[in-house]
């Protein structure tokens, strides 16, 4: 797999997600764009990863499982450390986890 098929791959993910960052928050500054950028690459690499040496198959279950990671670690992570008593933030989780779904399925075409 070439340098340039993971940058491609990481140019969309990274679309994507600040698409989507920008529909839930509105305007971002750019310590937010950067960060975005950095998940977005680091999606992209793991993909590159599973694509070039595992194979095609079950990556709608591999990015699934990252996304409910990812979505549920951060939720988890900002309840037990703020102790906040809010009800569980079930739509964000949501969107969290059909934005890594949506990014491998566009990493899986364009890398696999």
């Amino acid at each position: 797999m070439s340098l340039w098929t993971v940058a491609q791959g990481w140019m969309l993910v990274s679309a994507l997600f600040l698409a989507a960052a920008r529909a839930g928050h509105g305007k971002l500054n750019w310590p937010a764009v950067l960060v975005t950028m950095a998940e977005a690459l680091i999606l992209a690499l793991l993909a590159a990863l599973w694509f070039g040496s595992i194979g095609q198959g079950s990556w709608l279950l591999v990015f699934s499982l990252l996304g409910i990671l990812v979505a549920g670690a951060e939720r988890g992570l900002r309840s037990a450390f703020l102790r906040s008593a809010e009800r569980p933030d079930w739509r964000g989780f949501v969107v969290d986890l059909a934005r890594y779904v949506v990014a491998g399925g566009l990493l899986a075409w364009r890398l696999g």
